[in-house]
């Protein structure tokens, strides 16, 4: 007898919003963004950064500090700029990064930012 509030996902949920319609103008391309993506960054509030690997369209991190699961995430193919689909502590949402400055950001639709490291 499980409450619903107890199901997370452990697969990347394509639902909701098309992509291209949140990612902001400004973001990084595809393909720039697909090769910054690899490497470690830094979480609000969260002491050890978290390295994320890319396998073909999948991203997913190294370690498990969102409830003892990995940010999982699948990159959308056919889009202009680099947009995401996540799921990070069993919740899915939407990602895209930009370059502030010389800073490489991980936005996500729930306002998280991750900066890279």
């Amino acid at each position: 007898m499980g409450d619903d509030g107890d199901v997370r996902l452990t697969t990347v949920s394509k639902d909701g919003e098309k992509l291209g319609n949140l990612i902001p103008a400004g973001s990084m391309s595809s393909t720039e963004g697909k090769s910054a993506i690899p490497g470690k960054w830094k979480i609000p509030g969260v002491q050890e950064p978290v390295e994320l690997k890319v396998s073909g369209s999948s991203v997913k991190s190294v370690q498990q500090p969102f409830g003892n699961q990995p940010f999982l995430g699948e990159i959308e193919e056919g889009e202009k700029m680099l947009g995401l689909h996540v799921t990070l502590g069993g919740f899915p949402m939407k990602a895209w990064m930009k370059k502030e400055g010389q800073q490489t950001v991980l936005t996500f639709s729930n306002g998280g930012r991750w900066s890279k490291l």
